[in-house]
């Protein structure tokens, strides 16, 4: 029996060296929207972005950058449910003697999902664990994700429950429990990534898909070009799936590829699966989130 799968584009990403790497990457507010709209007409139901100095290319946080992007989406009535990253100023950095080094950004809760609170996309990120990135560590305490969700529970966004290894999905289901969401939330397990975690492999994906409850959506992605077959298992397995630059950034031979080529992949494989693309409305009622 075929299933609609909701695909998300995740269109840039916040990694520092993304810019370098491929020079598709939209970096500036104008190009980040019209990669947006570009998945919308590719099939993408959901369109995750970061935002980038327009500039330098690199990482920002900046609320101006969010909300430009946003204001070219909806005036543009771009047809597809926003997510909006509240990965961002979470990082601490330590000198060579422990000591909190001045790159350090780390922010609480509220400071990092004021931006989302501000514009109330559909679904808003929610990282569910400290984890490392090279030297740097990604911290998320207990208090910060109990703030965190309870923003967003007020705010009317759905989480998206970033999942990078087994403890992190644990740590998500147990918030479940106490009653942290309003509801399921959207699990995506996040495989193979660069920050630690759970590799790119059938029995890590396995293992963490069957902790996820029946009532939940899921989806599931592996970065670089793992993320084939782990949309394949995803699809198969119940989930739903996401491509884009801020996963894959090159193809097999180490050419650069850009989100039309990875967004077609993945449509290609819905289609071939015997499934369709969920619409946006769709994925709307399916998530549990306002469509409008």
């Amino acid at each position: 029996m075929s299933r609609e799968i909701i695909l998300t584009a995740a269109v840039n990403g916040g990694s520092p060296k993304g810019h370098e790497i491929n020079a598709n990457l939209p970096v500036s507010p104008a190009e980040i929207a019209q990669a947006i709209g570009e998945a919308a007409e590719l099939g993408a139901a959901i369109a995750h972005f970061h935002v980038r100095d327009p500039e330098t290319g690199l990482p920002s946080n900046d609320p101006a950058l969010y909300r430009e992007v946003v204001e070219r989406v909806r005036n543009d009535g771009i047809d597809i449910l926003l997510n909006i990253t509240c990965s961002m100023d979470g990082m601490v950095h330590l000198d060579g003697n422990g000591a909190i080094a001045a790159e350090t950004n780390w922010k609480p809760a509220k400071g990092r999902v004021a931006h989302v609170l501000d514009l109330k996309p559909a679904i808003a990120t929610m990282d569910c664990g400290t984890f490392a990135v090279g030297d740097a560590i990604h911290v998320a305490r207990a208090t910060d994700l109990t703030q965190h969700a309870q923003l967003l529970r007020e705010a009317g966004i759905k989480p998206e429950v970033e999942c990078f290894d087994f403890g992190h999905l644990e740590t998500a289901l147990r918030m479940m429990k106490d009653g942290a969401f309003a509801g399921p939330p959207f699990f995506q397990i996040c495989l193979g990534t660069a920050y630690g975690g759970a590799p790119a492999t059938h029995e890590a994906l396995q293992a963490m898909q069957s902790r996820i409850p029946p009532e939940a959506v899921w989806a599931a992605f592996a970065a670089g070009r793992d993320n084939l077959w782990v949309m394949e298992a995803a699809i198969a397995g119940g989930g739903h799936i996401r491509a884009g630059l801020e996963d894959t950034l090159l193809n097999e031979n180490g050419a650069p590829v850009t989100n039309a080529d990875l967004l077609r992949e993945a449509a290609n494989l819905v289609e071939r699966s015997g499934d369709k693309l969920a619409s946006p409305r769709r994925a709307a009622e399916l998530l549990q989130v306002s469509y409008s």
